[in-house]
């Protein structure tokens, strides 16, 4: 995995690209694909250390975990609901007339029957949230499979449905913080615990 500060220069330059006037509608929403597709790998595009100065406090935030700090995992959790459910709304039933129909999005862009469900667990210690992505085609969501260790195999995504399975971990990683650097090693220091689960709509477990 690159380096914090590597990933932090590298969003850096498309969060340009994505705020450049002179860009087109298509590289902007290309750049904010790739943001959420960086986010939902690192975890964080924020260079690390600096996101509170002044405090010695050396976690790794989201972009909206500061700012949501004092809620609760169930309030978190249905902020990403409502994200989700937003994220959904076919272009032309949005407020804004200025979108751009070609406009892509793996969440809006999911095939129909697809839903998508938030639930949050309690336990000793901390707490999770379980993004379930359910009712995908088969054929939509697996374009082959790969080797995943000497004589094992699974399915690969396809394209499409990896960008939709990023899409949504952006989503909650937002919300998340890390601290890689504890001298705990067999404790992990996040927020909260994050996952993502995928079914077909046979019912089949692609993703956890």
């Amino acid at each position: 995995m690159p380096s914090q500060p590597s990933v932090a220069a590298r969003a850096a330059a498309v969060r340009r690209l994505r705020d450049d006037p002179a860009a087109s509608d298509g590289e902007r929403a290309s750049a904010q694909e790739q943001l959420n597709r960086m986010q939902a790998r690192y975890g964080t595009l924020d260079e690390p250390a600096a996101v509170r100065p002044g405090t010695a406090d050396r976690r790794v935030y989201g972009a909206k975990a500061v700012s949501t700090e004092d809620l609760t995992t169930r309030e978190i959790a249905n902020l990403i609901k409502e994200e989700l459910k937003a994220a959904r709304v076919p272009l032309a039933r949005t407020r804004d007339r200025s979108a751009v129909p070609s406009t892509r999005s793996p969440i809006r862009d999911a095939p129909k029957g697809t839903r998508i469900t938030v639930g949050h667990r309690q336990f000793t210690g901390n707490s999770a949230i379980d993004v379930t992505i359910r009712g995908v085609p088969l054929d939509w969501a697996v374009d082959g499979v790969e080797e995943i260790g000497p004589g094992r195999t699974r399915r690969r995504l396809s394209e499409p449905c990896a960008a939709l399975v990023d899409a949504v971990a952006a989503i909650s990683a937002a919300y998340n913080w890390r601290g890689d650097d504890t001298l705990m090693r067999d404790f992990v220091d996040v927020r909260f615990y994050s996952h993502v689960n995928l079914y077909t709509a046979c019912g089949e477990h692609l993703v956890t």
